[in-house]
């Protein structure tokens, strides 16, 4: 029985010492606040002495991209920025409190620097400064995490565009603080899962730099953390909705305005084609316009399709000038010259093989014909019989005339449309080659 009794005394008092133990353990991050909070004074830069410089180390945790507006030239991004310092008034002995290497407090409790993003013109942050919590070291060491939705400056370059990469300037430090006061450092910026772009954009880099400054006013230098965000456009859905059917457009166009055709009204269809071409690549050109900042330089998008518009309207000026020459070929009935019988010639055309003269002219024979007389008896018949047939034998020979004529005209002016399609559409290509390369 007293071996049963000491077994439950010692069982007894393990149990009273554990608990005192965690009874200590859970009161000592108490404690500890209590301990380092006893005459601190949060509105005072946590430095031994005035002269003394306070380092900040300010580093990128995450980054994700929401929107880039381009006409604005601004970026948002919701971004996580570590800064930590060394606070010499917030130190404790670890050995004596439990072993608590790190404590949670709230900011207002304690002093922290400034720090603002300058180059942004908007900040929305996700946790009010009451209800933040920043974590504390033993030995004075703070790290503070500032997430927060920014609309930052960022200065486009657009000259590549839609094949573009921007490169995005973030600059942030203490606002109030010089660098006699405060000097910030780089701090490390591990790329991971966490640094991502947006359906637009696809994030490419993120490095840092220390930024010297001066106040011109007073001459005061101040430091800044410069990251440099680089994000690299996806191309594919200005290819798919404006550059290839600007491309299509063109070809069909140049398709329509040179292809064979057999009348003149045909012709006139056709400049309607080009002008309706040149109304829907002018608007696709305004969208273009509407959605970058208005600069001096063109974007590579916006010099294809203005390219394209050249192109279309001199393809409509040659169109309405071969109109008018055939027209004018129609109606005052020129005369082929031996030049364009001998293109016609050369492409095929076995018709006009003979002299002009004979598709064109009247012959001798067909002259002299009218001056037959006719004596004897039934002479005043065949007389007036030969006038009937002379007159029916000349229209008939002028209408030939006309037809060989138009025929003429009308084979050349294909011939023509077919060179000048060939030439417009390796125009096209080429054009789309060079600028789009």
């Amino acid at each position: 029985m007293l071996h049963v009794s000491i077994l439950c005394l010692q069982a007894s008092l393990l149990i009273v010492i554990v608990s005192g133990a965690d009874a200590r353990g859970g009161a000592s991050e108490l404690e500890i606040i209590r301990l380092i909070l006893n005459g601190y004074d949060p509105s005072v830069r946590p430095v031994l002495n005035e002269e003394d410089v306070l380092n900040l180390t300010i580093s990128a945790n995450s980054l994700s991209l929401l929107n880039m507006d381009q006409a604005a030239e601004t970026i948002t991004f919701s971004a996580d920025f570590i800064v930590e310092w060394k606070d010499v008034f917030l130190k404790w002995n670890r050995t004596e409190y439990g072993n608590i290497t790190w404590l949670k407090m709230k900011e207002t409790q304690i002093w922290r620097p400034d720090v603002t993003v300058s180059t942004s013109i908007h900040k929305t942050e996700l946790l009010d400064e009451r209800v933040r919590y920043l974590d504390v070291r033993y030995d004075g060491h703070v790290r503070q995490s500032i997430y927060a939705v920014y609309t930052n400056l960022c200065n486009m370059k657009i000259t590549r565009f839609p094949y573009d990469s921007q490169t995005c300037d973030i600059a942030i430090g203490p606002w109030s603080y010089t660098a006699d006061e405060i000097y910030c450092r780089e701090g490390t910026v591990y790329l991971s899962d966490s640094f991502v772009g947006n359906s637009e954009w696809d994030f490419e880099n993120l490095t840092s730099s220390v930024l010297l400054s001066t106040d011109d006013d007073v001459g005061f230098e101040y430091t800044e953390i410069l990251f440099k965000l680089v994000v690299q456009r996806r191309p594919l859905f200005y290819v798919w909705v404006l550059l290839i059917p600007t491309f299509i457009i063109t070809t069909t166009c140049i398709c329509g305005l040179f292809s064979p055709t057999n009348n003149i009204g045909d012709r006139e269809e056709k400049v309607n084609l080009g002008l309706t071409t040149l109304l829907s690549s002018t608007v696709i050109l305004e969208i273009i316009a509407n959605s970058m900042p208005k600069t001096s330089v063109l974007p590579l998008l916006g010099n294809f399709i203005l390219a394209e518009i050249f192109v279309v309207s001199i393809g409509v000026f040659c169109s309405v000038f071969v109109l008018f020459l055939h027209n004018k070929a129609h109606t005052r009935g020129w005369v082929p010259p031996n030049w364009i019988l001998a293109i016609l010639r050369l492409t095929g055309s076995r018709k006009f093989l003979i002299q002009k003269g004979r598709y064109f002219k009247l012959n001798k024979s067909e002259e002299t014909e009218q001056d037959l007389k006719f004596t004897g008896e039934g002479s005043e018949f065949f007389s007036k019989l030969n006038t009937t047939l002379t007159g029916i034998t000349s229209c008939i020979t002028e209408e030939r005339m006309n037809r060989n004529r138009e025929l003429a005209w009308l084979k050349f002016f294909d011939r023509l449309d077919t060179l000048l399609l060939l030439i417009f559409q390796a125009s096209n290509a080429l054009v789309t080659f060079f600028i789009c390369s």
